[in-house]
């Protein structure tokens, strides 16, 4: 069946100008008179993925128990630099890490690790902590604590989360004793009638019988509880990682993400009317079919229909259907290229299809622009007019959402004439950065992905690499939604014997097991730098000798590192017999251009350079975050004065070399001290802006990254003790809370000599 669909890309000749007299219609006269259902209804606000309290997670996502590998969960606490991912526990016996108690648990009760994980931060933020209390570990996910107290029998770690799987196990088990069952409705109590859909959403309320925090269920709740479970679990652990407005193809079909479905547009042509195949991922079947069916998307954008029950006519779009008046309200919506139609035009659909969109505006002969019509005024500013509003729209939207169609001209007066709306946004689905930091927007909000080995495991690397540059300013237009920040579930357990991320050389002449990282977790913000020491025990035959044996550092199957480590680390000893740890201290710098989870392998040779044989190697995750760092690009402090001079003028140019962090002169201070934090005897009272502020950079009104600012003050010698003195500079965001690194360092040292 056809139907009448007209674009949005109207086309004017002329300059659209408001009457101020235009006939109002009244609704409620109409409403009495002749169309009786007509509401005016303003859209629900949107969210990124919607939470059902009657279908929290699926049955097979609560009880898939080798959803994860034990190297997996150690490799997601350490990227969360969770103090999980350093915590051990002594059971029988034996040393036992935090994931290796969890995938223990999981596989004795038959419950998915991430139900643990996501119970553990739920009760007591241990994925998100890096350090806790002994009170957090030992009641870790609530068990056996109500009303104020806890049952000693249920204290410890293990304990805890032993207990929390096991009881997973008995809700199922003796699903029919509990007052949470599948189909039936339980007040919970928080007061909110729920029914559960399936056994793991029953067990959910049965274990904490609250919905939580959720205002858009009209429940004010001070605890998290289960909505709180729901944020978590789909920030790192759901199986639907595809968020609303995304479209995704599988087995040649296309699908819109929805309200948690998959919807599958009934024809390539109506895919095709309002995107591009470009825009849908090409996902595996796993990924489609953890979305169950919606209702097939029949209707592009801007297609009008008629109610078969009713004969009312509608214009449908963006999931809202829009009642229209009658022949004259039709004639506003034709689109140049199309003839006017009347109703009898219009094709009739079954009621039961209308009944999927939400009941919008009324559109009648006195409506302006109700499709909305894209204009440019005399500045060259854009808008977008609909419905009596103008809405500002960004070239980036344009380009976007209106695929850069030619707009029409608008007078600058008639465009002061309309009430100003929000500005327009992005399409649902774009990937977008903005000062070197990805997201995802999804229902008009931005969603960011923290890790671009999420983004390229997830959504593709071509999506990322084709991701839209766009400006702080677009970017805040979109609300900030959650973080995306999923887990990797295709980590898997290497051999049995073996060291996850190292390798040992055969026993013989030369051969080597890791020994130890000091410090244990690298955790840097960008530019920042840390000296590291890495040791390896000598398991083999041959002594060790500086200059025979030595360390390599490097990006993960790459040749050189990005934290700038030298090409051949020396031994600290020299020599290392058998039985002994050989160590190698080593500095790394964060790189400015990079963050999140960072891979760096350390491997141990023996040789020469140009015959090297490998002897051991581990790798170790740096979490680099982002943070605000700067470089001296040049300064003139002399390296001696007299203390009779008068003031010396001082400038030093300061580069700001981080990625998202704009500098604003009047807030960025240059701080100088004594090493020990007092006052600096140097502070002239005539140049300083404080006694701890030389000043501040006067070349820029801000400092982007990229761009250097220049700081001029004086330096007062006068009376000054002799001999030599360290100017213990600190820079300073007055306006942030955030260290800025100079050099790498949150301090910058210069010596002088007073004579």
């Amino acid at each position: 069946m056809a139907f009448a669909r007209f674009s949005t890309k109207t086309k004017i000749k002329n300059s659209p100008e408001p009457t101020s007299g235009q006939k109002k219609i009244n609704v409620f006269t109409l409403s009495v008179l002749c169309l009786g259902f007509f509401v005016i209804m303003t859209p629900l606000v949107a969210s990124a993925r919607t939470f059902d309290p009657n279908n929290i997670i699926s049955d097979d996502e609560m009880f898939n128990a080798d959803s994860l590998s034990r190297a997996a969960i150690q490799h997601f606490l350490e990227r969360e630099n969770s103090m999980l991912a350093r915590y051990t526990q002594i059971l029988n016996g034996t040393t036992k890490t935090a994931a290796e108690m969890i995938w223990d648990v999981s596989h004795n009760h038959s419950v998915n690790p991430k139900f643990i994980l996501t119970t553990l931060e739920k009760e007591q933020g241990l994925l998100s902590r890096s350090t806790a209390t002994e009170k957090a570990l030992d009641w870790a996910t609530g068990y056996g604590c109500y009303g104020g107290t806890c049952k000693d029998k249920y204290q410890g770690f293990y304990n805890q989360i032993d207990a929390t799987a096991e009881t997973q196990e008995i809700y199922k088990q003796k699903a029919g004793q509990f007052s949470f069952r599948v189909g039936k409705t339980t007040t919970t109590f928080d007061n909110y009638p729920v029914t559960p859909q399936n056994q793991a959403t029953a067990n959910l309320y049965i274990y904490t019988p609250h919905v939580g925090n959720a205002p858009e269920l009209g429940v004010s709740n001070a605890f998290g509880a289960n909505k709180l479970f729901w944020r978590i679990w789909h920030r790192h652990f759901s199986s639907q990682r595809f968020l609303d407005g995304q479209v995704i193809t599988y087995n040649e079909n296309y699908y819109l993400v929805q309200k948690n479905t998959k919807r599958r547009f009934a024809t390539k042509n109506i895919f095709l009317a309002d995107y591009k195949e470009s825009d849908a991922i090409n996902v595996a079947s796993r990924d489609a079919l953890a979305y169950p069916d919606g209702p097939m998307v029949e209707f592009s954008n801007n297609t009008l229909v008629k109610s078969s029950a009713s004969g009312q006519v509608y214009l449908l779009a963006n999931n809202i259907k829009r009642p229209v008046l009658d022949d004259s309200a039709l004639a506003l919506l034709s689109d140049v290229r199309i003839a006017t139609v009347t109703t009898s035009d219009i094709p009739t659909v079954d009621e039961s299809k209308l009944d999927l969109y939400q009941l919008g505006g009324l559109i009648s002969g006195a409506s302006q622009f109700p499709q909305g019509v894209l204009l440019r005024d005399p500045s060259g500013a854009l808008w977008f007019v609909q419905d009596g509003l103008k809405h500002a729209v960004d070239q980036i939207v344009w380009q976007n959402r209106f695929d850069s169609q030619a707009p029409g001209a608008i007078s600058a007066e008639s465009v002061a004439n309309y009430p100003t709306g929000e500005p327009m946004k992005l399409k649902d689905g774009t990937f977008v950065v903005a000062s070197g930091n990805y997201y995802l927007i999804s229902s008009g909000e931005r969603m960011r992905i923290q890790d671009v080995g999420v983004f390229d495991r997830v959504f593709g690397s071509s999506k990322r690499s084709s991701a839209l540059q766009i400006s702080t300013a677009l970017l805040e237009v979109h609300g900030a939604g959650e973080m995306i920040d999923y887990i990797d579930d295709t980590i898997i357990d290497p051999p049995t014997g073996s060291t996850p991320g190292a390798t040992t050389a055969p026993a013989g002449s030369y051969a080597a097991t890791f020994g130890g990282l000091t410090p244990e977790s690298l955790i840097l913000t960008t530019g920042q730098k840390q000296t590291i020491t890495i040791s390896f025990a000598n398991t083999g035959a041959t002594t060790w000798t500086s200059g025979s044996v030595w360390l390599e550092a490097t990006d993960t199957g790459a040749t050189t590192s990005s934290f700038g480590a030298p090409s051949r680390v020396e031994l600290d000893e020299s020599s290392v017999s058998t039985g002994a740890l050989g160590t190698f201290t080593l500095t790394l710098t964060a790189p400015t251009n990079q963050s999140g989870l960072l891979g760096q392998q350390f491997t141990l040779y023996h040789g020469t350079d140009s015959a090297k044989t490998s002897i051991a190697s581990i790798g170790k995750f740096v979490i680099v975050k982002n943070g605000v760092s700067a470089q001296v690009v040049s300064q003139n402090i002399p390296l001696a004065v007299k203390n009779t001079w008068k003031p010396i003028t001082i400038v030093v140019k300061i580069k700001n070399t981080s990625t998202d962090t704009t500098w604003l002169s009047r807030r960025t201070a240059l701080e100088l001290y004594n090493l020990d934090g007092s006052t600096s005897p140097f502070y002239d009272p005539n140049d300083w802006v404080r006694k701890e502020v030389v000043g501040v950079p006067l070349n820029k009104t801000s400092i982007a990254p990229g761009e250097t600012g220049e700081f001029t003050f004086t330096l007062d010698p006068r009376g000054i003790t002799k001999g030599h003195h360290i100017l213990n500079f600190q820079l300073k965001l007055l306006d942030k809370d955030k260290e800025v690194f100079i050099d790498g360092q949150k301090q910058w040292h210069q010596e002088i000599r007073v004579d």
